[in-house]
């Protein structure tokens, strides 16, 4: 009788704690999916500051640090708010490189720790923004 009293608040939990996530991931999707265009000035603005494209969706990118990638974040977070970089990271010791237009366009680079690429173009800088892909990448 006790065993079973036991199993059934074992079966009782398990059930509440599975209503719990379930309600807690629908509403997660929800805030996710909310329009926060009407925040920023442009779209460009708002994946810049938010890391969120057209709806509200968000935008994955594949470089910089575990940490932002697992727990989001947006260029600025590093970048920023001029886009100029410099700024000291949490729990690294990289300096994140200038991103303004100028800075991704010219053909030498003055920071000689940045990786080389290709400068970027009108094409290869759409792509980084929506697809995080480098300039001297391949498309897949």
């Amino acid at each position: 009788m006790k065993n079973s009293r036991v199993l059934i608040l074992a079966i009782a939990f398990i059930s509440v704690s599975l209503l719990g996530f379930t309600t807690l991931a629908s509403l997660s999707s929800f805030v996710d999916s909310r329009d926060i265009s009407k925040s920023f000035s442009s779209l460009g603005e708002q994946i810049y500051f938010s890391g969120r494209g057209e709806g509200g969706r968000r935008i994955p990118y594949q470089y910089g640090l575990y940490w932002l990638r697992m727990h989001g974040g947006n260029c600025s977070s590093c970048h920023g708010d001029d886009e100029k970089g410099g700024l000291q990271i949490m729990m690294s010791d990289e300096r994140p490189p200038a991103i303004t237009w100028e800075a991704l366009t010219q053909e030498e680079r003055d920071d000689e720790d940045e990786k080389e690429h290709p400068p970027y173009d009108k094409r290869t800088i759409e792509r980084a923004i929506t697809g995080g892909a480098e300039s001297g990448r391949q498309e897949s």
